[in-house]
């Protein structure tokens, strides 16, 4: 009887398919390759049946998936390397959803209309790259373009592909400024790869291929890509850990311009604090600015980040007008925990904690502002209240050898910010405090509660939206230009990452991933420069004035333009925009000669002319897809504005309509109210007229000038229009 009980439980016991992720850094020596410690390791905690390992991952996963029992799980934790398990549940193929949160779909539309940015090149300059990242293998790519003139500067020429078909090092800035660094480790400045992870992280947003399964620890899996790719990639290795300096970032651009990118995405930059001029830093000491104009003159579309230092007006960065300027927005996904009391009502959190932690009921104690004194905790989950010392609360409640630690708190912490807590941690919003606080009193012997982690919840709103720390316009040293230009996609963008450098956990165990979530205007940028690229698949011939306005004008629009621009980036109509405000090169030094007196040196370095021969046109209207107006108490007169748009749709006689909205309190008059085209590629003009009869009720005040085809109601051309009465602070 006793005996058939056992077999009974044995043969009842259910298997799973595990994937289990591992610290490679943890591999002990005698073992040749991490496949073998996997299969050792998995061989000693399955005694019955043959071990069988399902896959072994090296790059979008570290680790390896097989069929386990709870008790083989089990006994695999206390396994050296260790780190967590996700459970193999059933998924449908989908994008890791930033490219598919813009509009881009594999069944229709841009994607396949621009064969993914097949044949175009775009350069990143950046912190170099992770060449063996699944997400730059070539599979699908096209031959490297004729035109290319680029260089592989790896060790080994195999390292670049059809894919990254150039790679380049630009270091000698950093050694001017940093010589003791070129006797002693000169070596390691040599490679282009990816010591920091940022550039990696940028470039595989752009274009990284696809690659199935890729997460962070099971946070947002699914297949990655980037927005184009099918396009080819170029790094250009300037920036250090040690530092980024200009001489290194303009010889980077210059370079990227003779081996022949289509587009360069930049996700560094200069800021005002950085210039000891008392009048800030003006585009003409901006090498960013100086060298992006050389990058337009040759037909090489330049994207910028906005920086990180919002949300304050005047605070954006990399504004030259000939710069798509790009700020950052959230996309409707977070990463949460569950917390479920005993008696069934559950609290979400946010959480990116990185380990696993059993499913089931752990009893519960409710400690006043987690003062556990020398209380032992062990397997016990401890709730408490702070709002002040959260980070050593958090270590004086863990000291206990706590679970786990709810922690009620008033303080809005987003998913990024639990990234420094590497233990089981629920941040709980304060509104709940006395729910949980009374269920744990009242059960105090027989309270419990269960944590769950790694969850991804689509679809949440608002979205999209400017994020908090993304910068505001105006931009110090252009305020006439409206910036940023657009938004997109920027908080907690999943990508690719180098394998060896840690993603989260201690020093003395570091948590390694192929895959990575960074937020920031440097996630945005690349977006934005992916988009560039399946346009110029389409349109090779446009501008890069073209593509920029084409972008912006089929924007989605949001609120306060000096914070999103034109609106957030949407692929649906870009590649069909209609009419298009398109600016030459000249047309941008006609501007700036119109205020020679401000911009003579800018003028100078652009043009490389002196000022009589560059300045016989000057023009005080610029062709730009935005207005910003400024009535302050020394500009309090009418306003106007003259603009023209180029027919590039693929009917010839066309008709748009105006129409205005928003820009209440102005009385706006826009002439003519009616544009007839005959032909493509006709050139037709328009004035708006922006009066204040009274004081701007509010320091912005935005709306809209959006040219609508007769026959076709859904074809809108947009034009953000801002009146302001902000003032630069001196």
């Amino acid at each position: 009887m006793i005996i058939s009980f056992f077999l009974a439980a044995a043969t009842a016991e259910k298997t799973s398919t595990y994937i289990i992720h591992m610290d490679l850094s943890a591999k002990p020596l005698p073992f040749p390759d991490h496949r073998s410690w996997f299969s050792t390791t998995l061989t000693s905690v399955i005694t019955d049946k043959k071990p069988r390992i399902i896959y072994a991952y090296t790059d979008s996963v570290h680790g390896f998936s097989a069929v386990l029992t709870n008790s083989e799980l089990q006994r695999l934790k206390d396994k050296p390397g260790y780190v967590s398990f996700t459970k193999d549940l059933p998924v449908k193929l989908h994008t890791t959803f930033s490219p598919q949160f813009i509009g881009l779909n594999s069944a229709s539309g841009t994607w396949p209309v621009s064969n993914y940015g097949a044949g175009t090149v775009i350069g990143i300059i950046d912190t170099g790259i992770w060449s063996d990242s699944p997400s730059f293998h070539d599979d699908g790519v096209g031959s490297v373009p004729s035109k290319w003139k680029g260089a592989c500067q790896f060790n080994s020429s195999s390292l670049c592909n059809k894919k990254l078909i150039g790679a380049r090092v630009f270091n000698q800035g950093l050694f001017a400024n940093n010589p003791d660094l070129r006797g002693t480790k000169i070596g390691q400045y040599s490679s282009p790869h990816d010591t920091i992870g940022h550039g990696t992280h940028v470039a595989a947003i752009a274009a990284g291929n696809h690659v199935k399964n890729a997460s962070y620890f099971s946070y947002a899996q699914g297949t990655a890509s980037g927005v184009a790719p099918y396009a080819h990639i170029a790094i250009y290795k300037a920036a250090w850990e040690e530092g980024i300096y200009a001489s290194d970032v303009i010889a980077a651009i210059d370079q990227a311009i003779r081996d022949g990118v289509d587009v360069i995405s930049l996700s560094l930059g200069l800021s005002s604090e950085d210039d000891d001029d008392s009048d800030g830093l003006g585009l003409e000491n901006d090498p960013i600015a100086v060298a992006s104009f050389a990058a337009i003159q040759k037909g090489v579309f330049v994207v910028a980040s906005g920086g990180n230092d919002g949300p304050y007006y005047w605070s954006l960065i990399n504004g030259a007008p000939w710069i798509m300027t790009v700020g950052a927005g959230t996309i409707g996904r977070q990463f949460q925990g569950t917390l479920t009391l005993g008696n069934g009502v559950s609290f979400n959190f946010p959480s990116l904690f990185p380990g696993d932690f059993p499913s089931v009921q752990y009893p519960v104690t409710y400690i006043e502002s987690c003062k556990a004194g020398n209380k032992t905790l062990a397997n016990i989950i401890v709730v408490c209240y702070e709002n002040v010392n959260i980070g050593s609360k958090l270590q004086e409640a863990k000291s206990t050898g706590a679970a786990a630690v709810v922690l009620v708190t008033n303080k809005l912490l987003t998913e990024q910010d639990t990234v420094e807590y590497q233990f089981p941690v629920a941040f709980i919003s304060s509104e709940h405090r006395e729910a949980i606080k009374s269920y744990t009193l009242s059960n105090i012997n027989n309270a419990t509660a269960r944590l769950e982690f790694r969850k991804t919840v689509i679809g949440t709103k608002p979205a999209p939206e400017v994020d908090v720390y993304s910068s505001r316009g105006p931009f110090t040293s252009f305020p006439q230009i409206l910036k940023p230009d657009i938004i997109a996609p920027g908080t907690l963008i999943l990508s690719a990452w180098p394998p060896v450098k840690p993603v989260a956990g201690t020093t003395a165990r570091p948590l390694l991933s192929g895959f990575n979530l960074l937020t920031g205007t440097s996630m945005a940028a690349p977006h934005v420069a992916g988009v560039a690229a399946l346009i110029k698949q389409v349109h090779p011939k446009w501008s890069p004035s073209a593509i920029k306005s084409a972008i912006m004008t089929t924007a989605l629009t949001l609120d306060n333009p000096l914070a999103v621009g034109a609106g957030h980036v949407s692929t649906n109509s870009v590649l069909n925009p209609g009419l298009i405000y398109d600016t030459s090169p000249q047309d941008f030094i006609n501007f700036l000669c119109h205020n020679a007196k401000q911009s003579r040196k800018l003028i100078n370095i652009i043009t490389r002319s002196n000022l009589s021969y560059a300045c016989k046109n000057p023009s005080p209207y610029l062709n730009y897809p935005s207005i910003i107006a400024y009535f302050t108490s020394d500009q309090n007169g009418p306003k106007i504005f003259q603009r023209t748009l180029t027919n590039v749709g693929e009917t010839k006689r066309r008709s748009y309509n105006v129409s205005v909205r928003g820009l209440n309190g102005l009385n706006v008059v826009v002439e003519p109210k009616r544009l007839m085209f005959s032909e493509k590629n006709e050139k037709l003009s328009y004035t708006v007229r922006l009066e204040s009869p009274r004081a701007l009720q509010e320091n912005v005040v935005y709306g809209l000038v959006s040219w609508f085809d007769e026959d076709d109601a859904k074809s809108e051309v947009r034009c953000s229009v801002v009146a302001t009465s902000l003032v630069q602070e001196s």
